[in-house]
């Protein structure tokens, strides 16, 4: 168990008033993956990315139908090229399959870096409208739902802090707002 879920077991056993009162509460959930897939802001990021695995995805196969008939070219002057002839071709077409190969899984990595980077982002730009969300309910503690076990609906900012987002950044684009 975390040591996060064990001060707060401790916390709401030691200190139950305190936590959990029936006038106000301190401790407010937030469910982080829930903010970024269903706010228009968090929409428009996963959608761009979404977009540019697409047409990666699609420059893969065209490069892939290139390379699979320049093979077959090859597999047939195999039959009448000699094996001097052949095999610097052979070697050629084998270097560039690899370069590309290289070419391509380095554009893959590049968009999961940036992909990351930009839910990163939306994180930082977002903390303050749920730290003034969290303090417009009188709480002093905010716990993505993935470090709770138990928690009763009334403390779970999620929808307010969407709802707030939306309102505050729309579906505009993230890297005007980082740059």
């Amino acid at each position: 168990m975390s040591q996060l879920k064990i001060f707060l077991l401790l916390l709401s056993l030691f200190f139950p008033q305190t936590l959990f009162s029936t006038e106000k509460t301190v401790l407010y959930t937030v469910d982080m993956t829930k903010l970024l897939k269903s706010s228009d802001f968090g929409k428009n990021i996963i959608s761009r990315n979404n977009l540019a695995r697409q047409q990666l995805q699609t420059e893969n196969d065209k490069l892939e139908r290139k390379l699979l008939a320049e093979e077959k070219i090859l597999s047939q002057l195999r039959t009448e090229l000699s094996a001097d002839e052949f095999h610097p071709k052979a070697l050629a077409f084998d270097e560039k399959v690899t370069r590309i190969r290289a070419e391509q899984g380095e554009k893959e990595k590049d968009l999961n870096i940036k992909a990351r980077k930009e839910e990163t982002d939306f994180f930082k730009i977002v903390y303050p409208l749920l730290y003034e969300l969290l303090l417009e309910r009188g709480g002093l503690v905010l716990i993505d739902q993935r470090n709770v076990i138990l928690w009763d609906n009334s403390v779970d900012l999620t929808n307010d802090a969407i709802d707030m987002i939306n309102s505050v950044y729309g579906s505009r684009d993230i890297k005007k707002l980082v740059e």
